[in-house]
């Protein structure tokens, strides 16, 4: 569900564990000279620095145990970045380690699957059941589920690539006087600008759009805010957080209503073998049908505000 509304309740006193608090992203520490500086390869090695400081102790806890659901999250959204820059500087991707992406895929989906359950598990089982259906307990992950994906974080192939990113991004020195100047950010002030025209060109007809193209403007969604938050320290702030307010507002209206629908959907495929899962499954499409005009209105605030680039 969407960061901003729901919060999944965690039962763990996390004072008492033996990990670190979980981390969430972080800025990038260059200044506005730096980020207009920086050549194209430079800029890219610094964004994966920046995703490796909230991957990197994140999966450390993962891998030694916790079962804090925010270590999940937090490092499949460190994950989810990073495929991001990776994509969006894509001319400049050939410094990362081969096969980087393979190895890191089936993190990233058992993260996933874990993470779904658990919001299932606290979030929309108690929603449904208040509006009267009937379920049958939706728990959480298994203790068989959470111990394979400890298994594969702490994992060789994990790992070990993890510290190849770790070296390329140690590897560069200081680049910024070397190859073309400023073709950085000229690269990702384009990419920025085409991500918003895809984004922004759905939102009159959004409600009509088929579910897999709804769901493919909330990863463009995603992209653009998290690629944004390179640019930023080149430009004017109070232009970054106006425009930074819009897009969070129509990540979280586009994130309520991906959930709702393809929640809908599945309660829909157990309806023949869950008593209430019917039920669950009309509850959610009515719900989706309203969040979907939200988001439709979120797009457009969207698109009528000043891109700060």
């Amino acid at each position: 569900m969407t960061e901003r509304e729901i919060k999944p309740h965690v039962d763990a006193d996390r004072r008492s564990e033996p990990f670190g608090p979980p981390v969430k992203a972080c800025a990038p520490a260059w200044s506005a000279r730096q980020t207009r500086a920086m050549d194209g390869p430079t800029m890219l090695r610094g964004m994966v620095a920046c995703c490796l400081a909230q991957i990197l102790p994140n999966a450390a806890a993962i891998a030694h145990g916790s079962r804090d659901p925010e270590h999940v999250h937090q490092l499949r959204v460190g994950l989810r970045r990073l495929r991001s820059i990776a994509r969006g500087m894509q001319p400049f991707a050939t410094c990362l380690p081969s096969g980087w992406e393979p190895a890191i895929m089936p993190v990233f989906d058992a993260l996933g699957d874990a993470r779904d359950k658990h919001v299932q598990s606290t979030v929309l089982a108690p929603r449904l059941r208040k509006a009267g259906a009937p379920l049958a307990d939706l728990g959480g992950p298994s203790e068989e589920e959470a111990k394979t994906q400890q298994h594969l974080v702490g994992g060789d192939v994990f790992q070990g690539m993890l510290q190849r990113l770790m070296s390329c991004c140690e590897a560069t020195g200081d680049a910024t006087d070397r190859g073309d100047k400023g073709a950085g950010l000229d690269h990702l002030t384009r990419r920025l600008a085409k991500l918003t025209r895809q984004v922004t060109g759905h939102a009159r007809r959004f409600d009509e759009l088929p579910l897999a193209q709804q769901h493919q403007v909330r990863k463009r969604l995603k992209r653009l805010r998290y690629l944004a938050e390179f640019a930023a320290p080149a430009f004017d702030r109070d232009d970054v957080d106006a425009w930074r307010a819009r897009v969070s507002a129509a990540q979280d209206d586009l994130g309520e209503h991906i959930d709702l629908a393809l929640a809908s959907r599945r309660f829909a495929a157990l309806a023949a073998t869950q008593p209430g899962a019917g039920f669950a499954a009309g509850w959610l499409r009515a719900k989706a049908e309203a969040s979907t005009r939200a988001a439709r209105k979120s797009l457009r605030r969207l698109g009528d505000v000043r891109n700060f680039w």
